[in-house]
């Protein structure tokens, strides 16, 4: 399709917060474009199928019922041009606008917008094990992925293991694909679970029809015989040029071809570090964008939604999508302060109740039980570069920067640029709770070869 080069609003990002957001504008702005990396609009948790293939029953179940709503109301909307199988490499501030670059694998394209709305969503937060560079480790997001879009299985038997319930939810998913779970592993106790469960009784209530099908979806893999265990985490993926087993704290040794990760997530934060906005540093290392209540962030006609914002799930993307559709209506002068209010009375009531949720999810998942135990010195740490913990445990204790740790071992040099293993080194540094010292965020934001930027 032919692409114009000047835009009212550019969306970066066609999942539940984007697709939020060009609902909530109500066709009241003439030139709008969603760019993504996909080829089709969904994000990570509807991630369709290519429009050649036909998948049955595509992630049926009352879980995605409302977002499929949504995607097909986005998909339905006039005057609304989707830009897929793009990345973003910038965003530059240009005259009373903003430049952003856009490649397709083949050129990149400059386009210019008045407005931008950041809805980039997040990534699975990776955990270094003895073991984890194998082929066939991966992590519960990627597994989804082939299983939502594709129903294939990236292996024949799978084990999980991780601290998130997610794990629940993608074994469910793996089986009725056609694949075998070997084992499900939580690093936390159950009776840890339960106390967090028990601080929030409120929020326990609220949501208490979401919480009740994790359960039966615990006990229906239990009772076909899943091995389920708590007070479990991994220690070491086995194997030789593939993986072959899963071993556990417990010191069973599970046989499996592929083992899946599941501790939490980051958010996507290279545009946004890139671009100057200002953001808070997660516990476990990431970054949030900070905003105000209509989704504005730190720079003028640039918004944030989603887990560009911090990882809250996909009810809080929806509804901070379509407070971001408001807020840009709002500052476009096309609807009242007092019409902004009552349109967003629904989307607030939204959030809140979602972010209740996300913190006893938060609460339930957390990770530290296995991230605060050591791992051999020659683990990697880092995947791109082959850079071992021992090697940046070295750097730290000579150096004092993160940058300088990059500068001296190579760690976040490689093609991932840090999102693998920035939060892992932040950790190591202990500095998660110090004011933002992460890695300088540089142009591209992602992968390009040079002569299309040449072009």
């Amino acid at each position: 399709m032919t692409v114009r080069d000047d835009y009212d609003l550019i969306v970066i990002g066609g999942g539940p917060a984007g697709q939020a957001a060009c609902l909530a504008l109500q066709g009241r702005l003439g030139r709008v474009a969603v760019i993504d990396e996909q080829a089709r609009p969904g994000g990570q948790i509807l991630r369709q199928p290519p429009r050649a293939f036909t998948v049955t029953n595509w992630l049926a179940g009352g879980v995605y019922r409302k977002l499929k709503a949504q995607l097909r109301a986005f998909e339905a909307l006039d005057g609304v041009e989707w830009l897929g199988g793009r990345s973003i490499l910038d965003v530059r501030a240009d005259a009373d606008g903003w430049q952003v670059l856009a490649s397709d694998g083949a050129k990149v394209a400059s386009l210019r917008t008045r407005r931008v709305l950041i809805a980039a969503g997040c990534y699975d937060m990776t955990t270094p094990l003895p073991g984890w560079t194998l082929p066939g480790v991966m992590s519960a997001g990627a597994v989804q992925a082939f299983v939502k879009s594709q129903r294939l299985t990236p292996g024949r038997r799978i084990a999980l293991a991780g601290s998130h319930p997610l794990q629940l939810l993608v074994a469910e998913q793996i089986i009725e694909a056609g694949g075998q779970v070997a084992a499900l592993a939580f690093a936390q106790s159950l009776q840890s679970a339960i106390v967090q469960a028990a601080r929030r009784p409120m929020t326990v209530l609220a949501h208490a029809t979401q919480l009740l099908k994790v359960a039966l979806g615990g006990l229906r893999l239990a009772a076909s015989g899943r091995r389920i265990s708590f007070n479990d985490r991994p220690v070491e993926v086995v194997g030789e040029g593939q993986v072959q087993a899963l071993r556990l704290a417990s010191g069973a040794q599970i046989d499996c071809d592929a083992v899946a990760l599941c501790f939490g997530f980051l958010p996507q934060s290279d545009l946004v570090r890139g671009m100057g906005l200002r953001v808070d540093q997660g516990r476990f290392g990431g970054w949030s964008a900070v905003h105000d209540q209509w989704m504005r962030s730190s720079r003028l006609g640039v918004y944030v939604a989603g887990e560009t914002t911090g990882v809250k799930g996909a009810e809080a993307a929806r509804a901070e999508g379509a407070l971001a559709g408001i807020g840009i209506v709002l500052d476009e002068g096309l609807i009242t302060k007092a019409e902004a209010e009552r349109l967003a009375r629904g989307p607030r009531r939204r959030q809140v109740h979602a972010l209740r949720f996300a913190e006893l999810l938060d609460a339930i998942a957390d990770p530290s039980v296995f991230l605060s135990q050591p791992q051999p010195a020659d683990t990697i740490l880092c995947r791109c570069e082959d850079v071992t913990q021992g090697a940046v445990d070295a750097a730290i204790a000579a150096v004092s920067t993160p940058n300088a740790v990059k500068l001296s071992t190579r760690c976040g040099m490689g093609p991932c640029q840090g999102r693998n293993c920035e939060h892992l080194l932040l950790q190591r540094m202990n500095s998660v709770e110090k004011p933002p010292l992460g890695f300088r965020a540089r142009f591209p934001a992602r992968p390009v070869r040079i002569g299309d930027l040449t072009a």
